[in-house]
């Protein structure tokens, strides 16, 4: 202990820890969380549910889903005991009460937690063994502030254990080649396979950084020429076994018809209904401008211009095996860029968090070179930096803010202070998009589509309009998919294809219109939106600071 505490990088990861465990109960006790898209708390258990079951397929692979039960196991048995019977129906509604799904939830969050300071804590050994330990600092606290890992590090979402996987296997493959050690790239073989058995869009890390990698590291080192037999047969063995450990857990090797579903939908629905830039040229220059103004957004500018300084000063200044290691980030995150970014045709901040953590790398090899410079520039480079620590650390901080002052606590005092027992409220969207509602009222969710259930909710299937209920509780940022879908659109983006369907589809749009215009008989009684002021808005994953409005009805 008394070691740890005399390492910066303890206090670092502290420090991080700090950022990430304050929004732990965000949105919680509840039946569901209101992290968009998040593998907890009930994706995992579907996952378990039928990525192994003949003919099925869940949208993710199971890895997490299986780390996550784990701790899981005793609540879910318990969950089980106390179920009225084994019938899909009463197994489902027992489980999916508050206190068990709040359980699940803390579970996945502090698993997430944990990954997230494995990621920056792997960036920082990444960058000391290219550039050394002042500049592995750096990296390090570089990577503590960035403000997509800030938020990804403390919800379910799979984004940060896929990469934290994919880091290590990085960081092996990094050593086998500055250590002459081909062994090493078995673990690194493995890590890769666990990181896409985690999210599959993890093979764009691997998929062109790494032949490159292997290829150019026969080409300037005579070591690997030397032993090229025993090299060659090390890499095709470890990634015999990674591909068959893959396959195995994927389910491939016991579900084949379930996992050719799975590979369809997600190169089919599951990504291209989301595409939001054209397939033509056009659309390929549309999103790499999105993604420049996304790196370049306020002190964004000011680390992607630090990143571009430490690969330069990196690349002129290393030679051989260290060179073509420390280049291994910068083919990881190009990677990435080509293989997923644009074939999925996406620049949403999760699909743009691998560039940003792995840019780290070189943020702190340009501090240690600055710091490394004649007095007075080493004086005016450690203002800038900690200038624009500081504003980093702020936009960190507004994630957290975001989450202790979510508007949807608003809306909840609001409905709890206004709402009779007799009051019935109808709602529309997905679960992570709703407060939660007050016991006392009859709540009805209309949907055109099935989603996930939540206790005390009546799920009504039909077309919307024709409201009776007292209140009206919507997302607005829902709402502006029927009523203006490009509002919500920054940079190029055009709407996706899901997006244009709910905007043509003529009758809820004219229903949600008329009644965001008050043409109905409904009046907008509350709105529940972000406070401004001390914090930038942020909005990531549609989680964060969207408004939500209450409408209540008049006579």
């Amino acid at each position: 202990m008394k070691r740890w505490l005399r390492e910066p990088l303890f206090w670092i990861l502290l420090a991080a820890a700090a950022l990430r465990l304050t929004g732990l109960f965000w949105g919680l006790p509840a039946s569901d969380g209101w992290d968009d898209d998040g593998f907890a708390p009930r994706n995992f258990l579907t996952a378990l549910a039928l990525t192994w079951k003949p003919g099925a397929y869940f949208t993710y692979p199971p890895l997490h889903a299986l780390l996550l039960a784990l701790p899981s196991l005793p609540v879910a048995a318990w969950a089980l005991a106390h179920a009225p019977s084994l019938s899909q129906h009463d197994v489902i509604a027992e489980i999916t009460k508050p206190a068990y799904m709040t359980y699940f939830a803390v579970v996945a969050r502090l698993v997430g937690i944990v990954m997230s300071l494995g990621i920056i804590w792997t960036i920082g050994m990444m960058t000391m063994i290219v550039a050394g330990r002042r500049a592995s600092l750096f990296a390090a606290g570089a990577c503590a502030l960035n403000v997509g890992l800030t938020y990804y590090g403390q919800v379910s979402n799979l984004d940060v254990p896929y990469l934290f996987w994919a880091l290590l296997s990085l960081l092996f493959c990094m050593r086998a080649v500055l250590e002459t050690r081909p062994r090493r790239f078995w673990w690194a073989a493995l890590f890769a396979a666990a990181a896409v058995a985690t999210k599959d869009q993890a093979y764009a890390i691997f998929a062109l950084s790494l032949p490159l990698f292997v290829a150019a590291w026969f080409a300037i080192d005579t070591w690997p020429r030397r032993h090229a037999r025993s090299v060659l047969v090390t890499l095709a063995l470890a990634a015999i076994v990674a591909l068959f450990a893959l396959l195995l857990v994927d389910g491939a090797l016991t579900n084949l018809g379930g996992f050719i579903k799975r590979l369809a939908f997600l190169t089919g629905p599951a990504s291209q209904d989301y595409a939001q830039y054209h397939h033509a040229l056009a659309g390929v220059f549309a999103l790499l401008g999105d993604m420049f103004d996304h790196y370049t957004r306020g002190v964004g500018a000011m680390a992607l211009a630090l990143a571009v300084l430490g690969l330069a000063a990196f690349a002129l200044r290393a030679r051989g095996a260290l060179w073509l290691a420390g280049m291994l980030p910068l083919l990881a995150a190009i990677s990435f860029t080509l293989c997923f970014n644009l074939a999925a045709l996406r620049t949403d901040d999760r699909f743009l968090l691998p560039q940003s953590v792995l840019a780290c790398v070189y943020i702190g090899i340009a501090a240690a070179f600055v710091f490394a410079a004649r007095p007075m520039l080493r004086w005016a480079a450690a203002a800038v930096l900690a200038i624009t620590c500081l504003l980093s650390l702020h936009q960190a901080m507004a994630v957290d803010a975001a989450m202790l002052l979510d508007p949807r606590y608003d809306a909840e005092h609001w409905m709890a202070a206004h709402v009779r027992p007799s009051d019935t409220i109808e709602t529309y969207g997905q679960n992570a998009y709703l407060p939660r509602f007050p016991a006392q009222a009859a709540v009805i969710r209309v949907a055109q589509a099935p989603l996930a259930p939540l206790p005390g909710i009546t799920e009504l299937r039909r077309a919307y309009g024709a409201p009776n209920a007292r209140y009206i509780v919507v997302s607005d940022w829902w709402l502006r998919h029927y009523t203006s879908p490009r509002s919500e659109l920054g940079g190029r983006r055009m709407p996706s294809p899901k997006q244009q369907a709910q905007f043509h589809d003529g009758p809820a749009r004219a229903y949600f219109t008329a009644l965001r215009s008050g043409r109905l008989n409904y009046r907008l009684a509350h709105v529940s939106a972000a406070a401004t002021g001390l914090w930038p808005m942020l909005h990531i994953h549609e989680s964060l600071n969207e408004t939500i409005l209450i409408f209540e009805r008049v006579s």
